[in-house]
């Protein structure tokens, strides 16, 4: 794996880490779709992370790296020394509304961890929201 594609890796997957962990529920919207990442990322469940997020950067990870996704993002976690820091705690997290968009394939939703708001991309993969980092 490139320096560059790490540093990639590890800054994106900080990023939606950094989510933290919510309240159990299941649903199907993308509020819920966070919530899920968030309680796979806390339990660093990678196999769901990986799950969770959208496909084409799932391939970038997997092309990347030197296996798949879950090994992949796992080593670059405890490589990038960012460990237990990416899980944020949870009683500071807040999921709030998703806002879609007209034609219903992509949404964000309004986070706030620790007094800071952020907002969470998500697009609509077979009628599964995912998380999409931009890259």
């Amino acid at each position: 794996m490139t320096a560059m594609t790490k540093t990639m890796m590890t800054a994106g997957l900080g990023a939606v880490l950094a989510l933290g962990l919510s309240a159990c529920g299941s649903g199907d919207g993308p509020e819920d779709a966070v919530e899920e990442f968030a309680n796979a990322a806390a339990d660093k469940d990678y196999s769901k992370v990986c799950e969770m997020l959208d496909p084409e950067f799932v391939k970038t990870v997997e092309s990347a790296g030197e296996g798949d996704c879950a090994e992949t993002m796992k080593k670059s976690v405890e490589e990038g020394g960012g460990g237990d820091e990416l899980v944020a705690d949870p009683d500071k997290l807040d999921i709030g509304d998703a806002t879609i968009s007209e034609d219903g394939n992509s949404a964000t939703v309004k986070t706030t961890y620790d007094g800071k708001d952020s907002d969470v991309k998500l697009i609509k993969v077979d009628d599964a929201w995912k998380i999409t980092l931009g890259m």
